[in-house]
């Protein structure tokens, strides 16, 4: 059984405490992704796993680690929900710190592929003809889960640039190349900082890359998946926030 005192797994299956144990004989278990990770219910209960929207976790669960927030995981078929609400109140907090004064964000989403499986077993990406199916939110009635507008006050000092870095590293997007490049333009050292931006973020690899995980255990067929993980796991998409800043 896997050892519950450390949940570090990409991908976490909750399952029996003997399929948690057994199914490590069967015929394709070596060809299970290291990043995947096997747990009994019963451990799994024992532990203090923090799951988005405090979601009960129930046998057969299929979890994912949560791309910015240490320590958190998503059941996989809200993982485009809880990536997308996440990435918008990461930016914020740091825009908040940055002095930002209007915050507005709109969310797009676009299907790409399907993921199916040659004779081989291995994956096979089939794009969208005709170019990308997009769905992109633009009003209030209908993007009530993905539009955003904030208005701050705009005060901004040397402190408070340094709590926008810290906060940066701490969700994982120091490294991210567009939020860095707003705290070099924020950076209170440079008389010339930046005053408004509007830009597109992309969480393609952040949602995919755990969706790539989850199809090696999907195909496997050691545990029979629901039809809503399969659904999910099938998918790639693009997502893009686009920001408009204005300091």
């Amino acid at each position: 059984m896997e050892d519950v005192k450390e949940l570090s797994g990409e991908i976490i299956y909750v399952t029996t405490p003997e399929r948690a144990i057994n199914y490590k004989w069967e015929k394709n278990s070596n060809k299970l992704s290291r990043e995947i990770q096997i747990v009994s219910i019963e451990d799994i209960q024992n532990t203090d796993m923090d799951v988005f929207d405090n979601k009960r976790i129930l046998l057969n669960t299929l979890l994912v680690k949560h791309p910015f927030i240490p320590n958190k995981y998503i059941e996989i078929d809200r993982t485009e929900e809880a990536i997308t609400k996440s990435k918008l109140n990461c930016l914020g907090i740091i825009l908040r710190y940055l002095g930002v004064s209007e915050y507005e964000t709109t969310f797009a989403l676009e299907n790409n592929a399907t993921v199916t499986t040659d004779a081989n077993g291995n994956a096979s990406y089939k794009f969208v003809e005709g170019g990308l199916k997009t769905k992109k939110i633009s009003t209030d009635n209908e993007t009530r889960k993905y539009y955003r507008h904030e208005a701050f006050s705009g005060e901004f000092s040397i402190d408070n640039y340094e709590k926008a870095v810290d906060m940066a590293k701490k969700f994982g997007l120091y490294g991210d190349e567009d939020i860095y490049y707003l705290l070099q333009n924020r950076n209170p050292q440079d008389l010339n900082l930046l005053k408004s931006q509007e830009v597109k973020i992309e969480l393609t690899r952040e949602l995919n890359s755990s969706l790539d995980v989850a199809f090696n255990l999907s195909v496997s067929g050691i545990f029979k998946l629901n039809a809503n993980y399969n659904e999910t796991i099938s998918k790639r998409k693009k997502i893009t926030i686009e920001t408009k800043l204005i300091f």
